[in-house]
């Protein structure tokens, strides 16, 4: 009888192939984070990793491989732990949010900062979104919106989810959200104590938000930009895109803007100003009517209507660039800073640290409720009335 050979082991192939898996996966974490999600390059990732192009092909077929994989196992589970207890945070009667929560908060980590643009480009990108939109989705559903849920428990938990994810996109501008806790602790407040809205609102829906600078060419590029960025990203739109779609060449694009930043800029910068304009207005509105929410249930309205999608994609998109392009940022700063501005002003007798949380508690939300619209069909139906109603009258607005 003939005895078979030992089989042999491989120990020293298995430990490699782990150590460049681990490799990998860092050298592809921090590639996102200073890069962004767009951003990566296969053979930057293999430098890092101080491996082989072909080793990282080896492991991914593509780009959107490598970042579900990113998605799956470094910044879902820190993603979801985070709005999980944000969300708790608003709806828990007996919430008491942890001091690590609202560091995070008020200024998120890199990690988070990588998921929340997750959040953003997975709306737009079909391979990656097929992954983040249905596991997101379930995080919402499962923490209570859903259709069993009453309305006010839908709203809470849409608010919950929105600081969690808003207040990431708004750190990108800002760097930081001082004075969080005041925010999270005042929705918690006003959710406790919220009644169902008795009966329909009656709403004036805005305009649609166009850029009108008084030159019709301008206009048509803003418009045109806003769009296409829309629907790929900053790094995917193209000044040749931009021109079909304004029906302006591209040499007089460049006549107005030495680059495609520059365009975006003035996009964004307009476009946002407009928005600022609608928001203030339906609050002199709601103040000069005594109306009970001071207005602030108006921007969820105003966020379901399908004109503004556009809009509103676009600019979380200049969110996201704020990241990696320095000129974008300081725009989007200086545009933050007046808005913030333009609220005092139109408020002089209510107490301005009041009004200052309620600009930075309405970007913060709003960033992430319209970042939120490819997650859930539900935000319809959600009693926001009901808990902004209890947020005014908590602050004599």
């Amino acid at each position: 009888m003939t005895t078979q050979p030992a089989p042999v082991v491989r120990r020293a192939t298995s430990e490699r192939s782990t150590r460049n898996a681990a490799a990998v996966m860092k050298a592809l974490t921090q590639e996102a984070i200073d890069r962004g999600l767009d951003g990566i390059a296969t053979s930057s990732i293999a430098k890092r990793a101080g491996l082989t192009t072909g080793a990282v092909y080896s492991r991914y077929e593509n780009n959107d491989e490598m970042l579900i994989a990113l998605w799956e196992s470094v910044v879902a589970p820190a993603l979801a732990a985070h709005v999980r207890e944000t969300i708790d945070a608003v709806i828990s009667p007996s919430a008491q949010p942890s001091t690590e929560l609202i560091t995070q908060i008020e200024k998120p980590s890199r990690l988070l900062s990588l998921g929340a643009e997750f959040v953003v480009m997975a709306q737009r990108n079909e391979v990656v979104g097929e992954v983040v939109i249905a596991e997101v989705s379930k995080w919402l559903h499962d923490a209570g919106l859903n259709p069993k849920s009453n309305s006010i428990t839908r709203a809470g938990v849409a608010l919950g989810a929105s600081i969690a994810i808003g207040s990431i996109l708004r750190s990108y501008v800002t760097g930081s959200n001082p004075g969080m806790r005041m925010i999270v602790d005042g929705i918690h407040n006003a959710y406790l104590v919220a009644k169902p809205t008795s009966k329909p609102r009656k709403t004036v829906a805005p305009k649609p938000i166009r850029s009108a600078t008084g030159s019709p060419l301008r206009d048509a590029l803003i418009d045109a930009t806003a769009e296409v960025m829309s629907k790929t990203g900053f790094t995917g739109a193209t000044i040749s895109r931009i021109a079909r779609k304004s029906g302006v060449t591209s040499g007089s694009i460049y006549n107005f803007y030495p680059d495609k930043e520059a365009l975006m800029n003035d996009a964004v910068s307009e476009l946002m100003r407009t928005t600022q304009r609608q928001n203030l207005d339906s609050k002199r509105t709601a103040s000069s009517a005594k109306e009970p929410n001071f207005g602030l249930t108006d921007s969820f309205d105003f966020g379901l209507i399908p004109d503004r999608r556009t809009w509103l994609r676009f600019r979380q998109e200049c969110l996201i660039a704020t990241r990696h392009h320095k000129k974008t940022h300081s725009e989007m700063k200086k545009v933050v800073l007046e808005l913030d501005a333009a609220m005092k002003a139109s408020f002089p007798k209510v107490d301005q640290a009041i009004i200052t949380l309620v600009s930075m508690g309405e970007q913060a939300i709003g960033y992430g409720y319209s970042s939120l619209f490819g997650y859930t069909d539900l935000f319809s139906k959600c009693d926001f009335d009901a808990i902004m109603v209890q947020v005014a009258k908590q602050n004599s607005l």
